[in-house]
């Protein structure tokens, strides 16, 4: 004769609180244990020397190119030395994956507004390629300048399409087409951005976008994060460097701080994925909101391409 066994009790709402905060604790732990584990120091003297090198350049008016171009240098080189011998290989971690909002809302779409939160990427992408070609924008009249342009607003568009792909199925093999073309915009942009303001940037760009490219690949083989966060960490700390440093062509490059800002909330969003979903009564997660301030963040940058204008 079957055993029964007495009814589990029903869970309490401390119970849901405790489990709660159990999560949080878990995911807070996904997002920023490897932060955690890096080596500070050499870190910490890699921002001292940006912030003295910025500095520098503020009260040093006269400084030469050459010494401007060697400091950039130096800390390239240092935030790879940093990487490749000072930091223990990165493995993506394997409850990445395991997003707040799983809903299942609209068309039989998983993940319905993880999916649907890429769209602004796109309609942003195809509106700043039509833009482009009509001439709006104030750039360069260099064809290599505009094809530059144009490679970034393409890669806008490929990061919503790679990116809804993704949160179709969250799997490591999909999220090589997330991660490709966010490399591929990360590179171009950041090529036009040192041709802007050093010349040397369009020279650049084909091998920045082919290191985009192979970081990913090389986490794909490896399961090694460190080239792919080179990637994305080296432009994010030099941005501002290079705007104090060098000479602008054109005004509103307040513009591009306003994207950092932008982008700064979109890695919080992130980081805080189901304590905003429970936060906002399930309505939004976190990484929805990430997507979407990713996105403002890019739209900064057509907003000033329309509106500057070259500086004598």
């Amino acid at each position: 004769m079957r055993k029964r066994h007495p009814p589990s009790p029903a869970a309490s709402p401390m119970d849901s609180v405790a489990l709660n905060r159990s999560i949080d604790r878990r995911e807070e732990n996904i997002a920023i244990r490897q932060f955690k584990s890096l080596p500070k120091w050499p870190l910490l003297g890699i921002f001292g020397c940006l912030v003295v090198f910025g500095a520098v350049g503020i009260l040093n008016e006269g400084m030469s190119m050459e010494m401007k171009s060697g400091m950039m240098l130096f800390v390239l080189v240092a935030f790879v030395l940093y990487l490749a011998l000072a930091v223990p290989p990165l493995p993506q971690d394997k409850l990445y994956h395991n997003f707040a909002d799983k809903r299942c809302l609209c068309c039989r779409v998983p993940n319905t507004m993880d999916v649907a939160s890429n769209i602004p990427f796109i309609i942003l992408g195809m509106v700043c390629l039509w833009l482009q070609i009509s001439g709006f924008f104030m750039v360069e009249a260099s064809m290599l300048v505009h094809i530059s342009w144009g490679f970034v607003f393409v890669a806008i568009i490929l990061v919503g399409f790679g990116s809804g792909y993704y949160h179709w199925k969250p799997s490591n093999a999909t999220l090589v087409w997330d991660r490709l073309p966010i490399t591929l915009a990360f590179t171009s942009l950041t090529g036009i951005i040192m041709e802007e303001y050093t010349g040397i940037g369009v020279v650049l760009l084909p091998f920045l976008v082919i290191l985009g490219g192979w970081s990913v690949y090389y986490w794909a083989k490896t399961d090694d994060l460190r080239p792919y966060v080179f990637v994305q960490g080296f432009p994010l700390m030099v941005l501002p460097c290079f705007l104090i440093l060098f000479p602008a062509k054109y005004n509103g490059s307040l513009y591009y701080i306003y994207a950092l800002a932008w982008y700064a909330f979109a890695r919080v969003s992130e980081v805080n994925d189901r304590r905003i979903f429970i936060a906002t009564g399930k309505i939004i997660s976190g990484h929805s909101l990430k997507h979407v301030f990713s996105a403002v963040a890019l739209a900064m940058i057509p907003r000033m391409l329309s509106i500057r204008h070259r500086l004598k």
